[in-house]
């Protein structure tokens, strides 16, 4: 099959021939429709995200099932599929307590590039170990956990909902983690996919006023289309002065999906006194952001890490969202592109000029 493979970091993806293993215990094979592209995939195309080369990135995938291995219950050939990007084993503490998205063994392997057992499925002509990055949707084919797998109903167009894999799922996790309570106002910082997505989760939720915050007026325009009530460009003014003033005090919730230091600490220090911080972006592995411990201790400011959706359980909430038009994720796509054009999207995202492109093999 083919796939863009990405054998150096800071370097140009190469599309090869890679051979593909069968799928083995609980897992599927996805012949892919189409594939996200998030900034969870840039942050390892250049290294920030350090899974070892040569490897294959690609977390949002939308596809059908062509071959499933021994012990597959959830899903059978010919099923219509999404894969969230988070592979819950179903077996680990967290997982049986109700919390799949914090999965253990998923944990412990995400880095690695590898299926739970250590190994990987795919391999160069010439025999090179092939990793996958969060199921390695950017290829023909992809072997992914079946617990990552929801089956999409036939009236649904697999492309469209390709992004709730990450960006739908991941704005569901923030949103169901913050405890809104009707009338609140919240601020999201970010308005690439997952915060736009927050904003029309946020909207269904019954969130009172809705104030998105980015540093690009068209990405903050689609904001206002999507559900936000307010907009701040954090170029133009200084944001956390702006959200103290429009909120009189501080938003009761703010919700973080910029993933840098300076988003972080904006975050915290526009909150109220009392109010709640859920952080959803995720910066480099290596990032050191220094906090005002102080501040947040007299502040009484509750910070929360929330790491997605639970797959099984969220993900067919979300089509039912989706059905019902209260979250439209293709109002994400800004783009659609070959397997060969794919370093075209990647520029694009890397310069802020897309939200969410489709690559399409």
């Amino acid at each position: 099959m083919r796939a863009a493979v990405l054998f150096n970091y800071k370097e140009p993806l190469k599309i090869e021939e890679v051979e593909i293993e069968d799928p083995k215990e609980n897992e599927v094979m996805v012949q892919v429709v189409a594939t996200g592209l998030c900034h969870s995939d840039i942050n390892v195309f250049v290294g920030a995200t350090p899974v070892p080369p040569p490897v294959v990135a690609g977390h949002e995938i939308a596809g059908i099932v062509k071959k499933v291995g021994p012990g597959v219950t959830r899903v059978k050939p010919g099923d219509r599929v999404i894969s969230a990007f988070i592979h819950p084993c179903g077996k680990c503490k967290n997982c049986i307590s109700g919390h799949e998205n914090l999965c253990e063994t998923f944990s412990s392997v995400r880095l690695k590039g590898t299926m739970f057992d250590g190994t990987t499925r795919l391999r160069l002509k010439n025999g090179t170990i092939v990793r996958t990055f969060l199921g390695g949707g950017f290829a023909e084919y992809a072997i992914v956990h079946e617990n990552a797998l929801t089956v999409v109903p036939q009236d649904m167009d697999l492309q469209k909902v390709a992004v709730l894999g990450c960006a739908g799922i991941t704005g569901y996790g923030a949103v169901d983690s913050a405890k809104i309570e009707p009338g609140e106002t919240v601020a999201v910082i970010g308005v690439g996919g997952v915060g736009l997505s927050i904003i029309q989760l946020l909207k269904a939720s019954g969130a009172g006023r809705i104030i998105a915050l980015g540093t690009k007026k068209w990405k903050l325009e689609k904001a206002m289309e999507l559900g936000a009530t307010d907009v701040i460009n954090t170029k133009e003014t200084d944001p956390i002065k702006a959200l103290k003033e429009v909120t009189n005090g501080g938003p009761d919730v703010v919700i973080e999906a910029g993933g840098t230091q300076e988003t972080v600490q904006m975050a915290i220090e526009s909150v109220r006194i009392g109010g709640r911080v859920v952080l959803v972006g995720l910066p480099p592995v290596s990032a050191q952001i220094p906090l005002r411990i102080a501040m947040i201790v007299r502040n009484g400011i509750t910070i929360l890490g929330n790491y997605g959706g639970r797959p099984r359980i969220d993900m067919p909430r979300l089509l039912e969202l989706v059905r019902s038009g209260k979250y439209d994720p293709g109002k994400l796509v800004t783009g659609k592109y070959r397997l060969e054009e794919v370093n075209e999207a990647v520029k694009l995202l890397e310069e802020g000029e897309a939200i969410r492109s489709l690559i399409i093999p």
